[in-house]
């Protein structure tokens, strides 16, 4: 779903724009809200960049990221103040507006033309101009595609591709998830032709976890890892008191997962964190095995066939048991 035509007319005259990303955003959702944020203010439009809640410590080496406005760190009315007039409101890497959390209200502003980038399956119909690609590996391979069809790609700069090529990468797993197509890796060859250090940016991402990241990855391995051999899936439980001791960060959880589905025999894997007011619950799988109808069913959540996420408001024993009972309906129905 590409309306280029509606933007193009939309984009002739400089416009006050707001790109908002989805709560807790990862580097899909960060890299290609910046990218844009780059190339639509080298047009010449007033651009600002706003994240519900703050991003990982280290994506924050992405170009633009210290300019971005962290909006829980606002007041409501400083937050309002700092929003000021928009024109165009570009919501990015996320179709449910319910995603977009304390920053929801920014979608009832009156006269804002509202724009999604997203590849998230079945999206609500909250905007006026869709570039949504179910099939794309991330948002940021929906947005170069559609800078392709503006006719701007020569307009990339290595900064802009930087960010793509790190959205790119972690939706992908370093390119190793089901959802990497040969598109995906003809547009990070095309990045990389703009002056990407690839190397540098895995490096970045990967190979830079905090001493209290990497403790608390080996603690969980060894003590919050549950493995269900006959249901073919591996589980962590991390309790609050869990990131209270190791000091977790933002983002600090992330890839943990990959550890429980890269046991053999396993075919799907979670993540249930524990938070102050709700259970969070991250799904991978491998194969054919749609996660996302479970985080559907159960969690109030969607996803891709492999990648899924929800939220739980039962208490931790309680959504284990929901997960457990919910599960085991699943394989009965799915072969591995």
């Amino acid at each position: 779903m590409y309306d280029v035509s509606s933007l193009k007319a939309q984009l002739v005259s400089p416009k006050r724009i707001t790109i908002v990303m989805h709560t807790g955003p990862d580097a899909d959702a960060l890299g290609t809200s910046l990218a844009l944020g780059l190339f639509l203010s080298a047009e010449g439009h007033s651009v600002q960049v706003i994240a519900p809640t703050a991003y990982p410590d280290f994506l924050s080496w992405l170009p633009g990221a210290d300019k971005v406005v962290v909006a829980e760190t606002y007041t409501a009315e400083a937050l309002e103040a700092r929003i000021g007039d928009i024109d165009l409101l570009f919501c990015i890497d996320f179709s449910t507006a319910s995603r977009l959390g304390l920053l929801e209200f920014i979608l009832k502003k009156p006269g804002v033309i509202k724009v999604v980038i997203d590849h998230h399956t079945e999206p609500e119909d909250f905007a006026d101009i869709f570039f949504w690609d179910p099939k794309a590996a991330a948002s940021g391979e929906v947005l170069f595609q559609l800078i392709e069809s503006l006719g701007q790609k020569n307009n990339l700069t290595t900064s802009i591709a930087t960010c793509l090529y790190a959205a790119l990468i972690t939706d992908t797993n370093s390119f190793k998830n089901p959802n990497t197509t040969p598109k995906t890796h003809r547009i990070a060859a095309e990045l990389m032709e703009h002056g990407v250090d690839t190397f540098g940016v895995q490096r970045l991402i990967y190979d830079n976890k905090s001493l209290n990241r990497l403790h608390f990855f080996g603690f969980a391995i060894n003590q919050r890892l549950i493995v269900l051999p006959d249901l073919h899936t591996a589980y962590f439980v991390i309790q609050k008191e869990d990131c209270k001791r190791y000091h977790l960060k933002q983002g600090d959880t992330d890839g943990l997962i990959f550890h429980a589905l890269s046991l053999q025999g396993i075919a799907l894997a979670a993540v249930l964190q524990e938070k102050e007011d709700m259970v969070s619950i991250s799904l991978r799988s491998v194969g054919e095995l749609p996660v996302n109808a479970i985080a559907k069913q159960y969690f109030n959540g969607g996803g891709h066939r492999n990648a899924a996420g929800g939220i739980s408001n039962l208490s931790l024993t309680e959504t284990i048991d929901q997960f457990e009972q919910g599960l085991k309906q699943f394989m009965l129905n799915h072969t591995v």
